[in-house]
Parts: C-alpha cells; structure tokens; sequence
C-alpha cells in the first residue's frame, strides 16, 4: 500500500517547485592583484599604483579591492616593518602571500578580530576597512615578480623614510648640499685674491671692505705723488734695508751651531716652558730638562734633532725676552735652520714623534717670530698629514699595548696638531680641511709630566677635572675642537648660501663653551701651586673669542645697516671690546703706562707688541669692528633715539688710540711695515672730522695731515731701529732727502708696492703687480687684493 500511494504521487511541477534557501556564494579562494579597473576591463595589470593601463586611459583612480587578514598577522607584518627592509626581505622569503591567504580562514562569526587590508596600503592604522583608507598614492614595487607583502612593505619604509627625513631637515641636494627651504638665507660675499692668494671671510682683512673712504684717499695720493706718497716711499725703502741686515748667510753644513751661551740659552728655555708649553703640549718636560743638561755637559750622544728642537724653543723664547726683541736675527737663523733641516734628504728619519714634535715648533715659531707668516696655514696641512702618517689620529688603544708615556705623548702631540691647524685656519681664511671624522683619539689625560710612568696604559690613573695640571690649558681646548672645526668650515664655506640659523646656533654653543671655559681656568688658576698662569688663561681667551668675529665678519659686511642682523653686529663689538681689554686696552695703552702694564700680563704684553700672526692679527680685527661700530655711530645711524650720545662712543675712540699706541710700540720693536698705521691715522682722523661736522673737503684734508704726520713719525722711528740694530748710517742716512724716484734707484726695489692704495669703485682694490718682498706682519701688509665680489 505504501509503495503504491508513493507511487500514485503526483511528482511536482518545476515552476511550483517549493522555494529552497539560497546556496552560498562562492568566494574567490586567491586574492585579486590586479586594480578593480583593469578586472573590469579584463586586461593585464602591472599591479603599480596607479598601474600603466589607469595611465593611458586618463582614468582618475586606480583602487585595489581589499581583502581580510587574521589581526595576528598583520600584527606580525608591522613588527617586519619596524625592523626595515631587512626584517622585511625575511618575511617575504618565508611565505608569499597567496599560501598566507590558502591558510588563513575566511571572516567569520567566530573569528571577529579579523580585519581587512591592502597590500598597497599607507595608512597607519592595519585595521582599516574602507578602500579609500587602504589606497596609498605613494605605494606599491614596479617588480611583478615580487610578492605583493614585499611591495607593501617596501612602500611602507619609504613613507617612514621620508618623514624622517622631513624631520630631520634632510634634502637629496645635488652634492649632498643640505638645504632648509623654511629658513632665512643669508648670502655673504664670496672671499678676495691678494697676491695670487686666496682669503675667505675669516681673515682678519675681510672687513677691511667697509673702509672705503680710507681706502680712496690713500689711492689718490697714490695718483698725485704727494707728500703721503714721498713718506711711504722712504720708510718703505729703509724698512727693506733692515730686513736685509737681519738675515744672515745659510748653510746646511752648519745647523745647530748657532747656540748662545749657557745662561742665554737657559733664561731662553725658561721663557718657553713658562708660556707656550703651558697651552701648545710638545715636548716631555723632565725627559727635555734631562737631555738638555746631557747636551751642555757634552754626554749627550750626536743626535741632531735635539739640537734642533732646542733652538726652536730658544727662538719661541726670545719673543718675551725683552720689549724690543733684540734676539729677533738669532731667531730667525733658528727657524730656517730648522726648514732646512727638514727639507735635507731623507726625510723619512724625520717621520716620527721628534719630528712631528719639531714641526709643530717651527710652524708655532714663524708665525710668531714673522718668518713666512702667510705659508704657515699650508705647512699646517702637511702637518696634519705626517702627524696621520706615524698614526697619532689612532687612539693608542688601537695600535697594541702601549705605555702611559708613549700613549700619553701622542695624545698630547695630536691634540696640539689640531690646536695649530685650527688656529693657522683662522689666520689664513682658510679650511682646516679636517674633521671629527678622521681621527679618533681621544683628549689627553689630566697628568702632569712627572706622572707619565712606563706602566702599561689603561686610562685609569687621570686626575678629576678640577685638579689643576700641566695639561689642563689643553684639555679645555680640545673640548670645544668638535664645535670650532664645524664654525671654521661653515664660515669659510666656498658653498653658496649662508643659513643664518646655524649662525646663531654655533653663536650659542660657543657663548656657552667660552664661560664654561673661562670660568674653569680662573677656578684652576686660584688653586695653590697651580701650573696655570694668566698668559695660558688669556691665550686660551683669544684663541676662543676670536671665532666670535670669523662667525659674524661675513654677515655684518654684507648687511650692517639691516636690523634683522644687529645681533651680529652686536656681537662682533662685545668680542672686540673683550679683545682689546686682553690685549690692555680698557682706556689707554702704552709703554710707559702703569695701568695698562699692571692689567696686562708682562709675558702677554711682550708678545703682543714683538709677536706677529694670532698675536697680531686678532687685535687687528677687533679693531676693524670698532672702526665700523664708530663709523656707523658717527655718521648718523646711531642705536640711540637721536637726542642722547651713543652709548660706549667715547669708550671705543679711546680704545682705537690705544691701538695706535700699540702699533707704534710694534714699530719700536722692530716692525718695518707702516702702512697699517698710516691706515689706522687717517680712521681716526676721519672719526674725528665726523665729530667736528666737517664738509668733505675739509675731512679730506684732515685725514691727509694726519697720516703724513704719522709717516714722518715712523720714519723717525725706524731710523731709531736701523742704528740700534747696526745698520750702517750710510745706508739710510741718505734716505731723508732722496726723492722718491732716487729712492726707488738707490734702493734697487720697484715701487709697485705703492699699488697697495689703487682703488677701483666698480671692482674694489685692485694690484696687479707682484710684491718680491711682501710681509705680512702689519696691519695693512695684505692689502693687495681684488674684491670683485664686495
């Protein structure tokens, strides 16, 4: 019965069929790669963003369609992108992204911290769902043969690169030239060519360009022949004379004989060791006195090199000798004896630590002693490069087990290889070419000389730094090395473009590290039986405030009279004032004057006046700020509001008369150029018909008077000189009624030196003769250039 009811059944009709649920779409079990553009279209997809096809069809967007990933793993795919590309490759060669995606279960209830993301996604966030979250402009690898995590994750270094970079302020600028696009650029003048020479903005004579009315009167007469000219002329021909007389034949079968008698040689050798050793570290003192006592009791086996050493020291001793520096011939002989010893064949016995020690001794000593003044900074760069040669830029920790003597010594030697190198930059306005880069070792310990032991180095035996000793001078100049090697390159940057933003910064760090420093010294300084003595306290001063105006120079030259630069004009003052009361000047300065010699260190005053190179042309240049500050003051642009003086007037006027009193104590003492203070006259005398109110005619005469009585002092001066150091009286005798062109015949010497005045208003000064013997000691000895760019 049932089979036959079942069978009487009438089957159903397809249409009234009962409705069953839906079956379940199925879902693609490879993720898509291509753009939802190209699916559509049905065409190859280069899986770019936007690809190659949105490209050329102008079609606006190019999306990718999202898919899910379980949150453990996209967990796992930032934790690759944090490491970089590395951590990034290495993820990718464990799994591709489509057997991750056949592994993975699909969204579900019950996996509810699934979410979805693209492949070409740059947003921060992984658990994004929308597709205008996930599409990233900046994604994706051209490479189709990369999986697409790769690519993600390549794209994704690269956004955190360059928000990086943008933080940092880092541009791809052709040469790796670093530009800031938000700051203020400043574009100083580039530098000027003297005499075949190149000088960039720290020179000291940078400035001079301000002085335009001095330099045109002085070329004027250089045109008319007058009796300015006729005065140059005579003092310039005796001058030459001198010179002459002071060198003395050389010969290299007689080095190391010039030696002076034992008590010379030992208040010499007292002189040295109580000033420069204090702050330039050279030599060991106790092995030195020892070797010296040898030398003398004639013990001591034929060794030249001491012999040369010691006379280097003697030179650099007779600087302080006396006020006249009667010794200068004797050093001289010294210095080129030693040039020569360095130069005979073969110099590689000379390339190790005695010669390195004497190099250093010869570069301190012609630049102090006015031997060559001017090639110092070039022979300073064959220093640092012998000083590399034998090692000294490799800690002694890197070089094998060493004593604390040997370690200690080359510490001490590289540290003063840089100290010169940094310093003869500054004088030159040039590059140390030398940066924290190349060198690695470490400052010297804070150890007298009598602790440096033959046990085995292991940094463990330096004293603290508030224990004064005989390196302490040298130890708070290294520390500022880093931030002065990095003010020198960006001042004497050959680069266009100054930011005036690293201006103030390095301002700041140097302001910070010159109190921090002169604080410490005076402190050590104080302490009983302390090796510090005030000319290494004030020596140390100059030396850091000197970078003050090669940082500031550039800027006040191009921009004096604009306000958004007075800070450095400002600056440039406060660091000539500071100068100039080192070198003794807070109100008047001369030989005979009790307060000027009681506020001035004895040893320091001596070196200033005989001294040439730092010791010279630092005061030289806080002078030509003060000359600006006053000119700026006095010619109506005053700081005040108009019905007050301007504040320190009177106080910068003395201190330029005291600088003229310093210079003419230089010239008792030997120097024998004069243009820079026939120079500094006709500044002060124009000051003064700025004062007076003067018409231009009446400041034009002023001036003129004024620097030809100067020269008729000079020369009156220098004959003084001549007969004290025995020149014959006939041989300048006949020098005070000769013509200028007699004086040019008798003297032998082409007057082409007078083109030192030419003055062209379109491109400056300009010289295009050369000067056989041009020196450098003097203010205005430097003057033959072409400012083309001024």
């Amino acid at each position: 019965m049932m089979g036959s009811e079942s069978q009487q059944q009438p089957q159903p009709d397809a249409a009234k069929a009962p409705m069953l649920p839906p079956m379940a779409e199925k879902k693609r079990r490879r993720p898509p790669l291509s753009c939802e553009q190209c699916r559509k279209r049905k065409i190859r997809c280069d899986r770019t963003q936007p690809c190659a096809n949105c490209v050329k069809s102008n079609i606006p967007s190019c999306t990718y369609a999202p898919y899910h990933v379980p949150a453990w793993r996209a967990k796992k795919m930032d934790a690759m992108m944090a490491t970089g590309r590395d951590a990034a490759a290495e993820g990718a060669g464990k799994a591709s992204l489509r057997n991750l995606k056949a592994a993975e279960p699909r969204p579900d209830a019950h996996n509810p911290e699934a979410s979805e993301i693209s492949p070409f996604s740059m947003v921060d966030s992984v658990g994004a769902s929308s597709s205008s979250a996930i599409v990233s402009s900046k994604a994706g690898s051209s490479s189709t043969s990369s999986s697409p995590n790769v690519d993600w994750l390549v794209s994704r270094v690269h956004q955190l690169e360059e928000k990086l970079a943008q933080a940092l302020r880092i541009n791809d600028a052709p040469d790796g030239l670093k530009k800031h696009p938000t700051e203020q650029t400043v574009e100083p003048t580039g530098g000027f060519v003297a005499k075949s020479r190149y000088f960039a903005h720290s020179h000291w004579i940078y400035g001079l360009s301000m002085l335009t009315m001095e330099q045109d009167l002085l070329g004027q007469d250089k045109i008319n022949k007058g009796d300015l000219y006729q005065s140059l002329g005579k003092c310039k021909g005796l001058g030459r004379k001198i010179k002459k007389h002071r060198l003395k034949p050389l010969s290299s079968t007689n080095l190391g004989l010039q030696i002076p008698a034992r008590e010379l040689a030992d208040q010499l050798v007292e002189n040295y060791l109580r000033t420069f050793e204090g702050i330039f570290r050279v030599v060991h003192i106790p092995t030195f006195r020892a070797d010296y006592a040898r030398f003398w009791e004639g013990s001591l086996p034929s060794n030249d090199s001491f012999v040369i050493l010691l006379q280097l020291v003697m030179a650099l001793g007779t600087t302080v000798y006396d006020d006249f520096f009667s010794l200068r011939p004797m050093a001289t002989q010294w210095i080129f004896e030693a040039q020569m010893w360095l130069m005979i064949p073969p110099e590689k016995k000379r390339m190790n630590i005695e010669g390195i020690q004497i190099q250093c001794l010869l570069l301190l000593a012609k630049s102090t002693c006015n031997c060559g003044v001017d090639m110092v900074w070039m022979m300073a760069g064959n220093l640092v490069r012998n000083a590399m040669f034998v090692g000294l830029h490799r800690d002694p920790q890197f070089l094998g087990d060493m004593t604390i003597y040997r370690a200690e010594m080359r510490r001490r030697l590289w540290a003063t290889v840089l100290e010169l190198n940094v310093q003869f930059s500054f004088d030159a306005g040039g590059s140390p070419l030398l940066s924290t880069a190349h060198y690695d070792t470490l400052p010297p310990a804070n150890l007298n000389d009598d602790e440096l032991t033959d046990e085995k180095d292991n940094g463990g035996i330096a004293k603290g730094p508030k224990v004064p000793t005989q390196t302490s001078v040298l130890r708070a100049l290294q520390s500022t090395m880093a931030l002065r090697l990095n003010l020198i390159n960006h001042v004497n940057n050959t680069r266009p473009g100054d930011h005036y933003e690293e201006t103030l910064r390095l301002n700041s760090d140097l302001t910070k590290s010159c109190r921090a420093i002169s604080e410490s010294l005076m402190a050590l300084k104080a302490i009983p039986n302390s090796p510090i003595t005030e000319f290494h306290v004030l020596v140390t001063e100059i030396f850091l405030y000197r970078c003050f105006h090669a940082l500031h120079q550039p800027i006040i030259v191009k921009y004096l009279d604009d306000a958004k630069f007075y800070f450095s004009r400002q600056m440039c003052l406060d660091s000539a004032l500071k100068l100039t009361h080192i070198w003794g000047f807070p109100d008047a300065w001369s030989p005979d004057n009790p307060a000027a010699s009681k506020a001035m260190d004895a040893d320091l005053k001596r070196l200033v006046t005989t001294g040439t190179g730092m010791f010279h042309h630092v005061a030289s240049q806080a002078m030509i700020n003060i000359q600006l500050e006053l000119f700026h003051a006095k010619t109506g642009q005053a700081s005040s509001l108009g019905y007050l003086p301007t504040v320190g007037s009177t106080n910068l006027r003395s201190r330029l008369i005291a600088t003229r009193e310093w210079k003419l104590s230089r010239v008792r003492a030997g120097e024998t150029n004069i243009k820079g203070i026939i120079f500094m006259e006709a500044c002060l005398a124009h000051i003064k018909a700025l004062e007076a109110g003067a018409n231009s005619k009446d400041k034009t005469r002023m001036m003129f008077e004024a620097a030809i009585a100067m020269g008729k002092q000079c020369f009156e001066i220098l004959k003084e000189v001549a007969e004290r150091e025995g020149l014959p009286a006939s041989e300048w005798d006949d020098y005070e009624t000769a013509s200028l062109d007699g004086l040019s015949t008798m003297s032998g010497m082409p007057m082409d030196w007078m083109q030192d005045w030419v003055f062209d208003g379109d491109q400056g000064i300009s010289f295009p003769q050369w000067d056989p013997d041009f020196d450098s000691g003097d203010f205005m000895d430097e003057l033959d250039f072409e400012i083309g760019q001024m």
